[in-house]
């Protein structure tokens, strides 16, 4: 299975994108294995150019599901507390 990147590089005529769109973090409740990664980056940017404004707590967690990514983004100081959030639906 090819490696995901929830950080992927974006970049536009204008400037940088506000966020990121991601799946409503219901759709990985009750999923056994969830990945997480930190946004990386830095001052509100996340690695591939995406502003998320600060602190950079901004983690991207996500799910193979029917050969599928679904990922979704949430506001974490940890992997586990972003994994955790996900898990209880918070957003």
């Amino acid at each position: 299975m090819k490696q995901f990147n929830p950080f992927y590089e974006v970049g536009g005529a204008y400037g940088s994108p506000m966020g990121r769109r991601g799946d409503n973090p219901a759709n990985l409740q009750g999923v056994k294995r969830l990945h997480a990664r930190h946004q990386g980056g830095g001052e509100g940017y996340d690695k591939g150019g995406a502003y998320w404004g600060t602190p950079s707590n901004v983690w991207g967690v996500w799910a193979w599901l029917g050969g599928k990514v679904v990922c979704t983004y949430v506001r974490a100081g940890s992997r586990e507390a972003a994994i955790s959030k996900v898990r209880g639906g918070e957003e």
